[in-house]
Protein backbone atom coordinates (compact mmCIF):
# COMPACT_ATOMS: atom_id res chain seq x y z
CA UNK A 1 0.00 0.00 0.00
CA UNK A 2 2.49 2.00 1.19
CA UNK A 3 4.93 1.72 -2.54
CA UNK A 4 1.86 2.20 -4.80
CA UNK A 5 1.07 5.86 -2.49
CA UNK A 6 4.51 6.89 -3.36
CA UNK A 7 3.48 5.80 -6.54
CA UNK A 8 0.87 7.81 -7.00
CA UNK A 9 2.45 10.73 -6.01
CA UNK A 10 5.12 10.95 -8.45
CA UNK A 11 2.55 10.39 -10.89
CA UNK A 12 0.73 13.53 -9.52
CA UNK A 13 3.50 15.51 -8.80
CA UNK A 14 5.66 15.22 -11.63
CA UNK A 15 5.89 18.60 -13.78
CA UNK A 16 6.42 16.19 -17.40
CA UNK A 17 3.40 13.75 -17.66
CA UNK A 18 3.93 11.99 -20.70
CA UNK A 19 0.66 11.58 -23.04
CA UNK A 20 -2.18 9.98 -21.69
CA UNK A 21 -1.13 10.75 -17.85
CA UNK A 22 -2.05 14.41 -17.49
CA UNK A 23 -6.01 13.30 -18.47
CA UNK A 24 -5.86 10.24 -16.11
CA UNK A 25 -4.30 12.71 -13.26
CA UNK A 26 -6.89 15.40 -13.85
CA UNK A 27 -9.44 13.01 -13.57
CA UNK A 28 -8.35 11.94 -10.30
CA UNK A 29 -7.38 14.78 -8.51
CA UNK A 30 -11.13 16.34 -10.27
CA UNK A 31 -12.92 13.14 -8.19
CA UNK A 32 -10.64 14.54 -5.00
CA UNK A 33 -11.97 17.83 -5.37
CA UNK A 34 -8.39 19.20 -5.76
CA UNK A 35 -9.18 21.73 -8.79
CA UNK A 36 -5.92 23.57 -7.69
CA UNK A 37 -3.51 20.83 -8.16
CA UNK A 38 -5.64 20.18 -11.58
CA UNK A 39 -4.81 23.59 -12.76
CA UNK A 40 -1.22 23.22 -11.66
CA UNK A 41 -0.79 19.86 -14.06
CA UNK A 42 -2.23 21.80 -17.28
CA UNK A 43 -0.02 24.62 -16.88
CA UNK A 44 2.77 22.60 -16.46
CA UNK A 45 2.07 20.13 -19.28
CA UNK A 46 1.33 23.56 -21.70
CA UNK A 47 4.83 25.05 -20.52
CA UNK A 48 6.20 22.06 -21.22
CA UNK A 49 4.36 20.18 -24.18
CA UNK A 50 2.34 23.29 -25.69
CA UNK A 51 -1.20 22.50 -26.79
CA UNK A 52 -2.08 19.25 -27.73
CA UNK A 53 -5.32 16.89 -27.85
CA UNK A 54 -4.14 15.67 -24.51
CA UNK A 55 -4.24 19.68 -22.95
CA UNK A 56 -7.69 20.29 -24.29
CA UNK A 57 -9.03 16.95 -22.96
CA UNK A 58 -7.77 18.07 -19.51
CA UNK A 59 -8.88 21.05 -20.06
CA UNK A 60 -12.42 19.88 -20.87
CA UNK A 61 -12.27 17.92 -17.44
CA UNK A 62 -11.33 20.62 -15.62
CA UNK A 63 -14.14 22.62 -17.20
CA UNK A 64 -16.69 19.59 -16.33
CA UNK A 65 -15.31 19.44 -12.72
CA UNK A 66 -15.07 23.14 -11.67
CA UNK A 67 -18.87 23.25 -13.00
CA UNK A 68 -20.04 20.09 -10.53
CA UNK A 69 -18.14 21.83 -8.08
CA UNK A 70 -19.60 25.02 -8.11
CA UNK A 71 -16.30 26.72 -9.48
CA UNK A 72 -18.28 28.65 -12.28
CA UNK A 73 -15.69 31.34 -13.09
CA UNK A 74 -12.82 28.36 -13.70
CA UNK A 75 -15.36 26.60 -15.48
CA UNK A 76 -15.67 29.60 -17.68
CA UNK A 77 -12.41 30.29 -18.19
CA UNK A 78 -11.68 26.76 -19.29
CA UNK A 79 -14.57 27.54 -21.88
CA UNK A 80 -12.77 30.17 -23.12
CA UNK A 81 -9.47 28.71 -23.35
CA UNK A 82 -11.21 25.59 -25.51
CA UNK A 83 -13.53 27.80 -27.25
CA UNK A 84 -9.97 30.23 -28.64
CA UNK A 85 -8.32 26.79 -29.49
CA UNK A 86 -10.79 24.50 -30.95
CA UNK A 87 -11.42 26.03 -34.30
CA UNK A 88 -13.28 22.71 -36.07
CA UNK A 89 -14.76 19.74 -35.23
CA UNK A 90 -11.30 17.45 -35.84
CA UNK A 91 -11.64 14.18 -34.47
CA UNK A 92 -9.27 14.82 -31.59
CA UNK A 93 -11.01 18.01 -30.74
CA UNK A 94 -14.73 16.29 -30.39
CA UNK A 95 -14.19 15.47 -26.53
CA UNK A 96 -13.45 18.61 -25.36
CA UNK A 97 -15.22 20.35 -28.02
CA UNK A 98 -18.21 18.54 -26.88
CA UNK A 99 -16.85 19.48 -22.52
CA UNK A 100 -16.69 23.28 -23.64
CA UNK A 101 -20.47 23.39 -25.18
CA UNK A 102 -21.80 20.84 -22.27
CA UNK A 103 -20.27 23.26 -19.37
CA UNK A 104 -21.64 26.80 -21.25
CA UNK A 105 -24.80 25.17 -21.75
CA UNK A 106 -25.06 24.58 -17.81
CA UNK A 107 -23.47 27.57 -16.85
CA UNK A 108 -26.06 29.73 -18.99
CA UNK A 109 -28.95 28.13 -17.42
CA UNK A 110 -27.87 29.01 -13.93
CA UNK A 111 -26.90 32.67 -14.95
CA UNK A 112 -29.66 33.28 -17.40
CA UNK A 113 -32.35 30.50 -17.61
CA UNK A 114 -32.90 27.43 -18.88
CA UNK A 115 -34.85 28.70 -22.03
CA UNK A 116 -31.37 30.81 -22.31
CA UNK A 117 -29.36 27.99 -22.44
CA UNK A 118 -31.57 25.61 -24.77
CA UNK A 119 -31.51 28.21 -27.55
CA UNK A 120 -27.82 28.25 -26.91
CA UNK A 121 -27.88 24.34 -26.79
CA UNK A 122 -29.91 23.85 -29.76
CA UNK A 123 -28.20 26.36 -32.15
CA UNK A 124 -24.93 23.98 -31.17
CA UNK A 125 -26.71 21.18 -32.17
CA UNK A 126 -27.56 22.48 -35.42
CA UNK A 127 -24.22 23.31 -36.40
CA UNK A 128 -22.61 19.69 -34.99
CA UNK A 129 -22.22 17.24 -37.84
CA UNK A 130 -20.33 14.61 -36.07
CA UNK A 131 -22.41 11.92 -34.49
CA UNK A 132 -21.05 11.73 -30.64
CA UNK A 133 -21.15 15.56 -30.88
CA UNK A 134 -24.50 16.11 -31.77
CA UNK A 135 -25.67 13.40 -29.22
CA UNK A 136 -23.68 15.03 -26.38
CA UNK A 137 -25.23 18.23 -27.21
CA UNK A 138 -28.27 16.63 -27.00
CA UNK A 139 -27.96 14.66 -23.63
CA UNK A 140 -27.64 18.12 -22.13
CA UNK A 141 -30.66 19.94 -23.71
CA UNK A 142 -32.25 16.16 -22.22
CA UNK A 143 -30.79 16.72 -19.17
CA UNK A 144 -32.20 20.12 -18.83
CA UNK A 145 -35.45 19.96 -20.70
CA UNK A 146 -36.27 16.22 -21.22
CA UNK A 147 -38.81 15.16 -17.65
CA UNK A 148 -41.98 15.74 -17.75
CA UNK A 149 -41.92 16.16 -21.35
CA UNK A 150 -43.62 13.93 -23.87
CA UNK A 151 -41.28 11.05 -24.68
CA UNK A 152 -39.69 11.03 -28.17
CA UNK A 153 -41.15 8.12 -30.52
CA UNK A 154 -38.79 5.78 -31.14
CA UNK A 155 -39.26 5.24 -35.50
CA UNK A 156 -36.62 2.93 -35.95
CA UNK A 157 -37.10 0.76 -38.46
CA UNK A 158 -34.12 -1.73 -37.82
CA UNK A 159 -34.69 -4.11 -34.85
CA UNK A 160 -33.48 -7.33 -33.43
CA UNK A 161 -35.87 -9.56 -31.15
CA UNK A 162 -39.44 -8.59 -30.97
CA UNK A 163 -41.13 -5.96 -33.46
CA UNK A 164 -40.69 -2.68 -31.33
CA UNK A 165 -44.50 -1.45 -30.89
CA UNK A 166 -44.67 2.90 -31.14
CA UNK A 167 -44.57 4.53 -27.81
CA UNK A 168 -48.35 5.91 -28.70
CA UNK A 169 -49.81 2.29 -28.85
CA UNK A 170 -48.18 1.53 -25.07
CA UNK A 171 -50.20 4.58 -23.60
CA UNK A 172 -51.57 3.41 -20.27
CA UNK A 173 -48.22 1.05 -19.50
CA UNK A 174 -45.16 2.02 -18.01
CA UNK A 175 -42.02 2.37 -20.27
CA UNK A 176 -38.62 1.66 -19.29
CA UNK A 177 -36.15 2.41 -22.13
CA UNK A 178 -32.44 1.23 -21.79
CA UNK A 179 -30.22 2.74 -24.56
CA UNK A 180 -26.85 0.60 -25.03
CA UNK A 181 -24.43 -0.10 -27.07
CA UNK A 182 -22.90 -3.98 -27.77
CA UNK A 183 -19.26 -2.68 -26.81
CA UNK A 184 -20.40 -1.03 -23.57
CA UNK A 185 -18.60 -2.61 -20.09
CA UNK A 186 -20.86 -0.59 -18.17
CA UNK A 187 -24.02 -1.44 -20.49
CA UNK A 188 -22.92 -5.25 -19.52
CA UNK A 189 -22.46 -4.69 -15.77
CA UNK A 190 -25.80 -3.22 -15.41
CA UNK A 191 -27.52 -6.83 -17.04
CA UNK A 192 -27.99 -8.47 -14.12
CA UNK A 193 -29.36 -6.26 -12.46
CA UNK A 194 -31.90 -4.94 -15.36
CA UNK A 195 -32.68 -8.55 -15.64
CA UNK A 196 -33.95 -8.39 -11.73
CA UNK A 197 -36.14 -5.50 -12.12
CA UNK A 198 -37.53 -6.74 -15.55
CA UNK A 199 -38.60 -9.72 -14.12
CA UNK A 200 -40.31 -7.80 -10.84
CA UNK A 201 -41.86 -5.87 -13.11
CA UNK A 202 -43.20 -7.62 -16.44
CA UNK A 203 -46.02 -8.69 -14.32
CA UNK A 204 -46.90 -5.41 -13.00
CA UNK A 205 -47.35 -4.08 -16.64
CA UNK A 206 -43.79 -2.23 -17.28
CA UNK A 207 -42.44 -2.44 -20.97
CA UNK A 208 -38.82 -3.04 -21.35
CA UNK A 209 -36.99 -1.89 -24.49
CA UNK A 210 -33.42 -1.89 -25.63
CA UNK A 211 -32.73 0.57 -28.59
CA UNK A 212 -29.29 1.19 -29.82
CA UNK A 213 -27.88 1.63 -33.12
CA UNK A 214 -24.89 0.72 -35.95
CA UNK A 215 -21.06 1.53 -34.45
CA UNK A 216 -19.62 -0.34 -38.09
CA UNK A 217 -17.89 -2.40 -35.62
CA UNK A 218 -18.04 -5.79 -34.67
CA UNK A 219 -16.19 -8.43 -32.69
CA UNK A 220 -13.03 -7.21 -31.49
CA UNK A 221 -14.21 -3.77 -32.91
CA UNK A 222 -13.41 -5.31 -36.63
CA UNK A 223 -15.02 -2.95 -39.20
CA UNK A 224 -18.39 -4.67 -40.62
CA UNK A 225 -21.12 -4.22 -42.88
CA UNK A 226 -24.22 -3.38 -41.33
CA UNK A 227 -25.82 -6.95 -41.65
CA UNK A 228 -22.91 -8.66 -39.51
CA UNK A 229 -23.12 -5.84 -37.35
CA UNK A 230 -27.08 -6.81 -36.28
CA UNK A 231 -25.82 -10.44 -36.58
CA UNK A 232 -23.53 -9.29 -33.51
CA UNK A 233 -25.71 -6.98 -31.52
CA UNK A 234 -28.19 -10.15 -31.50
CA UNK A 235 -25.27 -12.62 -30.09
CA UNK A 236 -24.38 -10.00 -27.54
CA UNK A 237 -27.61 -9.38 -26.38
CA UNK A 238 -27.84 -13.20 -26.22
CA UNK A 239 -24.57 -14.24 -24.52
CA UNK A 240 -24.57 -11.09 -22.09
CA UNK A 241 -28.23 -10.01 -21.43
CA UNK A 242 -29.67 -13.77 -20.59
CA UNK A 243 -32.24 -12.30 -18.42
CA UNK A 244 -33.62 -10.23 -21.06
CA UNK A 245 -34.36 -12.52 -23.98
CA UNK A 246 -37.23 -11.50 -26.00
CA UNK A 247 -36.67 -7.96 -25.47
CA UNK A 248 -37.13 -5.35 -28.41
CA UNK A 249 -33.83 -3.47 -29.40
CA UNK A 250 -34.88 -0.60 -32.12
CA UNK A 251 -31.20 0.34 -34.07
CA UNK A 252 -31.24 3.72 -35.14
CA UNK A 253 -28.76 6.21 -35.02
CA UNK A 254 -31.25 9.10 -35.44
CA UNK A 255 -32.99 7.49 -32.19
CA UNK A 256 -29.77 7.46 -30.02
CA UNK A 257 -28.85 11.30 -31.15
CA UNK A 258 -32.11 12.51 -29.91
CA UNK A 259 -31.97 10.99 -26.69
CA UNK A 260 -28.37 12.01 -26.18
CA UNK A 261 -26.76 8.96 -25.75
CA UNK A 262 -22.83 9.93 -25.71
CA UNK A 263 -22.43 8.10 -22.31
CA UNK A 264 -24.08 4.21 -22.11
CA UNK A 265 -26.40 3.01 -20.51
CA UNK A 266 -29.02 5.86 -21.10
CA UNK A 267 -32.36 5.26 -18.62
CA UNK A 268 -35.48 6.65 -20.03
CA UNK A 269 -38.73 5.96 -17.95
CA UNK A 270 -42.01 7.13 -19.27
CA UNK A 271 -45.40 7.34 -17.21
CA UNK A 272 -48.33 5.41 -17.91
CA UNK A 273 -49.40 9.07 -20.44
CA UNK A 274 -46.04 8.47 -22.02
CA UNK A 275 -44.12 11.51 -20.17
CA UNK A 276 -41.07 11.11 -19.50
CA UNK A 277 -40.51 10.74 -15.36
CA UNK A 278 -36.29 9.69 -15.27
CA UNK A 279 -33.85 11.15 -18.09
CA UNK A 280 -30.52 9.13 -16.76
CA UNK A 281 -27.49 9.45 -18.50
CA UNK A 282 -24.98 6.82 -16.60
CA UNK A 283 -25.38 3.54 -15.06
CA UNK A 284 -28.28 3.19 -12.15
CA UNK A 285 -27.98 0.90 -8.73
CA UNK A 286 -31.04 -1.79 -8.76
CA UNK A 287 -32.57 0.19 -5.69
CA UNK A 288 -32.83 3.29 -7.59
CA UNK A 289 -34.29 1.81 -10.65
CA UNK A 290 -36.53 -0.01 -8.56
CA UNK A 291 -37.34 3.39 -6.56
CA UNK A 292 -38.46 5.24 -9.55
CA UNK A 293 -40.61 2.30 -11.05
CA UNK A 294 -42.36 1.87 -8.23
CA UNK A 295 -43.08 5.69 -8.09
CA UNK A 296 -44.65 5.67 -11.95
CA UNK A 297 -46.02 2.35 -10.86
CA UNK A 298 -48.04 3.40 -7.64
CA UNK A 299 -49.46 6.63 -9.47
CA UNK A 300 -53.40 6.47 -10.64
Amino acid sequence: MQKLTIALLLIFSTSALAAGDLVRAVRNKISAGDLASCQHLIEEYKNKTGVDAEYLDAVGWLARGAEMLGQSELAANCVTELRHQITAEKEEWLAPLGAAIEVEGKLRAKREGVAAALKFLESEYISAKDVGLRSRIRRTINTLSLEKKTALELNATMYAGAEPPSLASLKGKPVLLFLWAHWCGDCRAQAAALGRVWKKYQSRGLVLMAPTRLYGTGAGGSKVAPAEEKAHIEKVWAEGYADLAGISIPIDTELMVRYGVSATPTFVLMDRKGIVRMYSPTRLSEAELTRQIEAVLTEK
